[in-house]
């Protein structure tokens, strides 16, 4: 691995001169994905042997004969009289005979005559080969070998034209990143519209993108919605990768694995205000029910009507300030003990109705001992 980057970079171009934007980001996908461990010059190899190769090759007797010279040693003059079959059968036996390896191949098979040469479909098919985008996060390593290459396709998609901002806003949806984003990178987008506003521009789904770009952005989105909503339809269908047709959604709407999107795409502009209202939307919880509700057993904790549950019935307006939260048929929290020994564990509310214990709190309503 380390020689083929070592010698891709002193031999080949980093950096894909091909014309057509479909075709350099399928140049340098191929090139990260060994630039990050994703894949090897083996697993090439396995997808295109050397029967798949010359093929691709048959009008390239020039570029045949340079594999076959320095991955075999064949002499110039007599692998560029070759037949693509000839040359294939030479480059087959040597690689059985262990006479050389798929790192030679690819250190002369260089990053843009792969996709001159090779049918694009299965260049696909190599590159998504186990579905990376579904690897656990507890696989680490692997894991953060698949983020990056996601962040490079989105970028690189960009770059070469193949989706837009737009696109990818609508393919996540604002109300997902507005749910899904930490308060730091909210302010980040808050920041960039305020100087938007400044120059009196307009805050668009570019500006957006400029606040959080891929980078970030596949740190806080799941790598499988990335790929479903945007990678997959946007980029690989559209532009011919694959002929997987795009799933129809249904009136509900495609939602994976409890994650929704696909809503419409905001309007030029409008990104900060749809940002701005499910900001606004998201139930916020006072500092007294967050101190409150740190204490509550995990079957109580924002249960309907408890505390954190971002309801504002007529109840609670009319109940008198500093009077305590209780939910209809539920204790009162307020006669639970905050004072606990070390070995004191947490118990269901339902076992606490089932045996009926009796729990004495020395902070009780007005200071005194209280029984439940």
């Amino acid at each position: 691995m380390q020689d083929l980057k070592k010698d891709t970079t002193k031999e080949g171009p980093r950096s894909s001169q091909l014309s057509k934007g479909r075709e350099r980001f399928l140049a340098h996908v191929i090139e990260h994905g060994f630039e990050v461990g994703r894949r090897s010059p083996e697993d090439f190899v396995r997808h295109f042997p050397p029967t798949l190769i010359m093929e691709g090759l048959k009008d390239q007797a020039k570029l045949r004969a340079d594999i076959l010279v320095q991955a075999t040693g064949v002499k110039e003059k007599v692998a560029i009289k070759k037949s693509w079959e000839s040359c294939a059968d030479d480059l087959q036996i040597a690689l059985d005979e262990n006479e050389t390896n798929a790192t030679a191949i690819m250190r002369v098979f260089q990053m843009d005559d792969r996709v001159r040469y090779l049918d694009h479909k299965l260049l696909w098919s190599y590159i998504t080969e186990g579905e990376f985008w579904k690897i656990s996060p507890s696989r680490q390593k692997e894991y953060a070998a698949a983020k990056s290459h996601m962040a490079f396709m989105l970028a690189r998609g960009l770059e070469d034209k193949l989706v837009t901002h737009a696109d990818i806003v609508e393919g996540i949806t604002v109300d997902e990143l507005a749910s899904r984003l930490p308060k730091s990178e909210l302010g980040k987008i808050i920041k960039g519209a305020l100087e938007c506003g400044k120059r009196n521009a307009p805050f668009t789904e570019m500006d957006l993108l400029g606040s959080m770009p891929p980078d970030v952005l596949v740190n806080y989105m799941p790598l499988f919605q990335v790929w479903d909503a945007i990678i997959e339809p946007k980029i690989a269908v559209e532009h011919g990768y694959t002929t997987k047709k795009k799933a129809e959604k249904s009136d509900k709407g495609h939602e994976p694995a409890g994650d929704s999107y696909g809503a419409a795409a905001p309007a030029p502009g409008a990104a900060l205000g749809a940002i701005t209202q499910a900001v606004a939307e998201t139930p916020a919880i006072s500092s007294s029910d967050d101190d409150m509700n740190a204490f509550m057993p995990p079957t109580t904790r924002n249960a309907e009507g408890g505390p954190g549950d971002g309801k504002d019935t007529k109840e609670k307006k009319a109940r008198p300030k500093g009077a305590p939260s209780v939910a209809q048929g539920a204790e009162d929290p307020s006669t639970w003990s905050q004072e606990f020994d070390e070995d004191t564990e947490f118990v269901d509310a339902a076992d606490l109705l089932d045996e009926e214990p009796t729990i004495n709190s020395k902070s009780g309503i007005g200071g005194k001992e209280t029984t439940v």
